[in-house]
């Protein structure tokens, strides 16, 4: 079973039940995506190998669905979030396992480790940027930071060298990254906006399962 770990979402409490609701919602669509991620990476691998001819193409009609033979064309692509959830494994879901909602508070979360780490250190960064004016005002430097997570994020760019590895290219990647991890992350910028999220941490204290 994969590596389990505690995400602890610092922020600040009051928090309207509407809001809270939407932010439970996409942080988990978020670690739910990035999950995915890694199994249609997995499946691009499996493929390759039980399939190790040119004529076999790679992207989304080679690694998609995950663990799936059958081609899937482009025109069911993106997934919906009620699609991404289905790809995940009981064992695997995020698990709210402790909530404080003082000012300030935190939301902890029990998940697979690959994924909450993904999303700590995407908030950590963003954390640290909001504190420059200028940066929020620069679009394309934040374009770029995300380009950046998927160079400094150690699984990430595990993920991608293993994909570049059997034959993918940039193009065949864009869409995987774009709709399970850049699109699914972003969608956190409004709660850390409104302080629901400030910063994240992952304990020492790990499980296995």
């Amino acid at each position: 079973m994969p590596e389990q770990a505690r995400l602890r979402v610092h922020g600040q409490g009051d928090v309207e039940v509407e809001l809270a609701a939407a932010f439970l919602g996409d942080l988990k669509h978020a670690y739910d995506s990035v999950l995915l991620f890694d199994a249609t990476i997995d499946g691009m691998r499996r493929a390759a190998r039980d399939f190790p001819f040119p004529r076999y193409p790679f992207g989304l009609d080679f690694g998609w669905p995950p663990g799936r033979r059958a081609v899937r064309r482009t025109r069911d692509w993106p997934p919906t979030a009620e699609e991404v959830a289905s790809f995940v494994p009981h064992a695997e879901q995020l698990v709210l396992s402790a909530v404080n909602l003082a000012s300030p508070g935190f939301w902890e979360f029990l998940g697979t480790l690959n994924p909450l780490e993904v999303l700590r250190k995407y908030l950590n960064d963003r954390h640290e940027r909001r504190k420059d004016r200028e940066y929020r005002e620069l679009a394309e430097r934040r374009r770029l930071e995300l380009e950046n997570l998927s160079r400094e994020s150690r699984f990430l760019s595990e993920r991608i060298r293993i994909a570049k590895e059997i034959g993918a290219t940039d193009r065949d990647l864009a869409p995987l990254l774009n709709e399970l991890v850049y699109k699914p992350l972003a969608l956190l910028d409004r709660y850390q906006d409104k302080n629901v999220i400030e910063h994240t941490e992952i304990p020492a204290e790990r499980h296995t399962g």
